[in-house]
């Protein structure tokens, strides 16, 4: 059974608490035992042959980063390994939150970020892109039988759901009069929502089609609509070589098919 960021796909609501401590749990084990396996491996910035290098993952939702059965998969997770095969890379991924992200690239923690970060010119002052990946909107999700929230400024003295530094929680935040509330994942956002506790939630359009498909008792607002944002992988301000390395897979898995079988087997 899939995993959806805290959620199974019956979202029974009676069950969400349990649900997102036992992944959680399930998580951190996959991290300990990638943490103990490769603590004694060596890491440099020139990428040889042996080289480790560091991908600071945000699991948050099926298509993009999800467990399957307690392993790690998804639409970025099988961008990233194709871009290791055609590069000679070996990759140690590590779980990071996504507002700690680009911090994490900063301060060498790791050295690659991939979780459907949105290129913006504020993130380019901070970090290097890649060349896009895809491309995805934001989208506004409600509970079915809310027909109080049509447009934006419906949302004017709401509270709002969004995961916390992503591109939803920087739209939300620009106006003073709607309640933002931070989360870390778009699993506790949607609990939040089927409680009572939020009005809306905002999160990717990609992962809204995930639960719109398996929740009967949520919808996209349809008339609200978010212009589109390319996704990169981030990497360091000086990192050159691992960025070409990068876009030169990027380039080769766009050309080959391979990519084409990704989208099918993740987004259509």
């Amino acid at each position: 059974m899939y995993i959806y960021c805290g959620i199974f796909v019956c979202y029974e609501e009676s069950n969400y608490f349990c649900i997102i401590c036992i992944i959680c749990s399930d998580f951190f084990s996959v991290c300990r035992n990638n943490s103990s396996n490769n603590s004694n491996k060596e890491i440099y910035n020139d990428y040889s042959n042996n080289t480790y290098v560091r991908v600071g993952i945000y699991v948050y939702d099926y298509p993009m980063i999800y467990l399957s059965n307690n392993n790690l998969s998804g639409f970025d997770y099988d961008i990233m390994n194709e871009i290791a095969k055609l590069e000679n890379l070996k990759l140690e991924y590590m779980q990071t939150q996504f507002s700690e992200l680009i911090p994490s690239l900063q301060n060498n923690i790791i050295d690659i970020a991939i979780a459907g970060i949105s290129i913006t010119e504020e993130r380019k002052k901070l970090v290097s892109f890649s060349d896009k990946y895809y491309s995805s909107s934001q989208s506004i999700i409600i509970l079915k039988d809310n027909n109080d929230i049509k447009v934006f400024d419906d949302l004017l003295g709401k509270s709002v759901g969004v995961i916390k530094d992503t591109i939803s929680d920087t739209i939300i935040s620009a106006s003073n009069n709607i309640n933002v509330v931070r989360f870390d994942i778009a699993g506790s956002a949607l609990l939040a929502l089927k409680l009572g506790n939020t009005d809306a939630v905002m999160i990717d359009r990609v992962t809204c089609n995930n639960y719109i498909k398996y929740d009967n008792d949520i919808k996209i607002v349809e008339d609200i609509i978010f212009p589109e944002l390319d996704y990169g992988i981030a990497v360091r301000k000086d990192d050159n070589v691992l960025l070409k390395k990068i876009n030169n897979a990027l380039h080769t898995i766009m050309s080959n098919g391979v990519y084409e079988k990704l989208i099918n087997k993740h987004l259509n």
